[in-house]
């Protein structure tokens, strides 16, 4: 009897206080109401972007630009002569490229060109493909009387490339001083190769 009364009291014991280390799961996380919870909205931003080598179209024939080119607005003069004209700030203030379309053949156009520079080198000439269409190129230096109201200017120095379409011609015309053209004679010349015809 006595000995069934201590086993009692002794079980009795670990029901109060325990018999030995139990673990137990920890509690659940709370959950959060989806009411409570603002969604996450993802906004997309617009940019604005002149990307180099942007391709335009000026009178039949579509270039990329170089992104430091300028495109400058024509005279009443101009319109209607010149189809587009840019400035190079980068090679500096003078630099200039017009493309216009006119009639005539190659060499009465090249003739004059040539009228309008005072030749202090002999020209060179090349050939170049533009909007795949076989195209002259003459390069000249020397005194330049561009017209348009511009006095005769020394030291200059003009490329200019014909591209002789099925209805007229197109012309590409860089001039300037002549280490300002120098400057961007290779931008130039791929503008030229960049063409393609619309």
């Amino acid at each position: 009897m006595r000995l069934n009364s201590i086993v009692c009291c002794g079980l009795f014991a670990c029901l109060l206080v325990g018999c030995g280390e139990e673990s137990f799961p920890p509690p659940p996380p709370p959950v959060l109401s989806t009411d409570t919870v603002e969604p996450v909205i993802e906004k997309t931003v617009a940019v604005d972007v002149h990307l180099p080598g942007e391709r335009k179209a000026f009178d039949g024939l579509k270039f990329a630009v170089p992104a430091s080119w300028e495109e400058v607005a024509l005279s009443d003069f101009q319109k209607g002569v010149i189809s587009a004209k840019f400035t190079m700030p980068q090679a500096g203030s003078d630099v200039t490229l017009t493309l216009s379309r006119s009639g005539g053949g190659i060499e009465a156009n090249l003739s004059r060109w040539r009228g309008q520079i005072t030749a202090a080198r002999p020209e060179v000439t090349d050939n170049l493909s533009v909007a795949g269409v076989d195209a002259t190129l003459i390069d000249m230096e020397g005194r330049f009387s561009g017209g348009f109201g511009k006095d005769p200017q020394d030291g200059w120095r003009m490329v200019g490339i014909i591209v002789p379409l099925s209805d007229q011609g197109y012309f590409l015309k860089l001039t300037g001083p002549v280490a300002e053209v120098a400057a961007v004679e290779e931008e130039f010349r791929n503008f030229a190769k960049s063409a393609t015809q619309e």
